[in-house]
């Protein structure tokens, strides 16, 4: 049987997309199977936060989505009065922006097939076998059955994800008792301001607008948060709930989507067997507090696809991609666990929780405090549990995106640089001195850069980046001799390409 692709992602959402789009502008031949037959027009998710737009923006995608979206500063806290602040925070998206899932993915499914990215719509997943050096995917289409082959296959198939079930890979976690309502309508009567969310004894209402001039409406009704997922819900119920919780109406009407639903969080055991790999929500699913589904998708995309990359242009090791599952799934544990105690402090009604809410938000008005849970909540503080090369508290976070003017006076801003996806080595030393002694500058998995970051930022004389816009090492001075180790480890010489998978 002949390799149709390198690479086969099964499920174009978000996760799907951005990691196919990935591997293409490497050269990787990738080709997306999707069971549906064509783009969903659901808005789903419509929220990306600051750091996300920062992984958007090393590979040139973000400004396209800014220009479609809708750009928002002021997060409410729930109280009808206060809101978080995100023009405080340092980057160059200080806001969350607003736009639909669907919209997103037809950006996300044009960035692919600029790249050279195949997809094929209404083609099944029915059977996977893999060998240590490929992976025949067994599909179902109209016509009927086929068999495709590739170097690796990557489940992006949402929360009942079919590879992640023929993989026999649990998925454990629980379900949440309590019933959410999400609607898109139009209002008479929006909020003002229009990103408006409101807590009170009975429930909780927020409201977001969309650019055609509709409303996303998120609604937890103590009222009627029982009622089982699959009773339809009407507009008059969603007019009571709003009513009932803002004590004003809204004008509710010409609803274009209206659905209950039910939260879970589950998380996978595993996200590879084999040449087999998960993202997205086929690896966990939680809560939508926090906005973090999406953001978690494309962070899972961008971490695999760099290193998919270097294994399959035989600059590294099969061993790296290893790494993948052992950094997301800590990190994604973490999200997990502070979603679930969001959504907790949400929906109760207890005397101390309702005081405790009260008393968080006086404190989140606090500049200092403000400004921490900004960071959480946006991704900037995300760290990845790098063994550590050196004490520099920087190591394992993201770079943020500073400017670097070179010996001939041309500035690089770093987030541009990356879209070449490579590892990035900055030398502010007096001499070059990293450079001249540890580097061959011939090495195409890596860009050299001397000069000095301007403005003068508190950062080491000498860091290296991933192509993730992750820091993996620096040096305080020249007096480390770290960074041998660090190259032989993540930028080994080339070696033979589809080499077996290890025991």
């Amino acid at each position: 049987m002949s390799k149709t692709a390198n690479v086969i992602i099964v499920g174009a959402g978000p996760a799907g997309l951005t990691l196919a789009t990935e591997l293409a502008n490497a050269g990787i031949q990738t080709h997306i199977i999707e069971r549906r037959a064509k783009p969903s027009n659901l808005s789903r998710a419509f929220g990306i936060l600051p750091h996300t737009l920062e992984l958007l923006d090393m590979r040139g995608r973000a400004d396209i989505l800014i220009n479609n979206g809708t750009p928002w500063v002021h997060a409410p806290l729930g109280d009808g009065k206060h809101s978080l602040d995100f023009s405080r925070l340092q980057s160059r998206f200080p806001f969350m922006l607003i736009i639909p899932q669907c919209k997103a993915e037809a950006h996300f499914e044009a960035m692919a097939l600029k790249a050279g990215v195949k997809i094929t719509r209404g083609m099944e997943v029915i059977d996977i076998k893999q060998t240590s050096q490929h992976v025949i995917t067994t599909v179902k289409t109209a016509k009927g059955i086929n068999h495709l082959q590739a170097d690796y296959v990557i489940g992006c198939d949402g929360v009942k994800s079919t590879i992640r079930q023929l993989l026999n890979i649990e998925f454990p976690g629980f379900r949440y008792d309590c019933t959410l309502s999400i609607a898109d309508v139009h209002l008479t009567y929006p909020p003002e301001p229009k990103v408006y969310a409101r807590t009170t004894k009975r429930g909780m209402v927020a409201v977001f607008p969309f650019d055609d001039g509709s409303f996303r409406l998120i609604v937890l009704d103590h009222h009627y948060m029982h009622i089982p997922v699959e009773n339809p819900l009407t507009l008059a119920e969603l007019n009571d709930s709003v009513q009932g919780i803002l004590g004003r109406d809204l004008g509710i009407h010409q609803p274009t989507w209206m659905s209950r639903f039910r939260s879970e969080q589950r998380q996978a055991d595993k996200y590879q067997v084999g040449r087999v790999f998960l993202a997205g929500d086929a690896a966990h699913t939680h809560i939508p507090s926090g906005g973090q589904g999406l953001q978690i998708a494309i962070q899972d995309a961008i971490n695999l696809g760099w290193k998919l990359i270097a294994v399959l242009k035989g600059q590294a090791p099969t061993e790296l991609l290893q790494s993948y599952e052992q950094e997301r799934r800590a990190i994604n544990s973490k999200i997990l666990k502070n979603t679930d105690k969001i959504f907790k402090y949400e929906i109760s009604r207890s005397l101390p929780a309702r005081i405790l809410r009260h008393l968080s938000v006086l404190l989140m008005t606090v500049p200092f405090i403000q400004l921490l849970v900004i960071k959480q909540l946006s991704g900037v503080t995300l760290r990845y549990p790098f063994p550590k090369q050196g004490s520099h508290k920087l190591v394992g976070k993201r770079v943020p995106d500073i400017m670097l003017i070179d010996e001939f006076g041309h500035t690089h801003r770093i987030y541009e640089t990356l879209r070449r996806q490579q590892f990035i080595l900055i030398d502010q030393t007096t001499n070059s001195h990293f450079i001249k002694n540890y580097i061959n500058t011939g090495n195409e998995q890596l860009v050299v850069l001397t000069g000095q970051i301007q403005p003068p930022h508190q950062l080491p004389c000498a860091l290296l980046i991933r192509p993730d816009g992750y820091i993996l090492w620096t040096a305080q001075s020249e007096n480390n001799t770290t960074l041998p180790r660090v190259l032989e480890k993540w930028l080994p010489k080339k070696i033979q390409k589809n080499q077996p998978l290890a025991a």
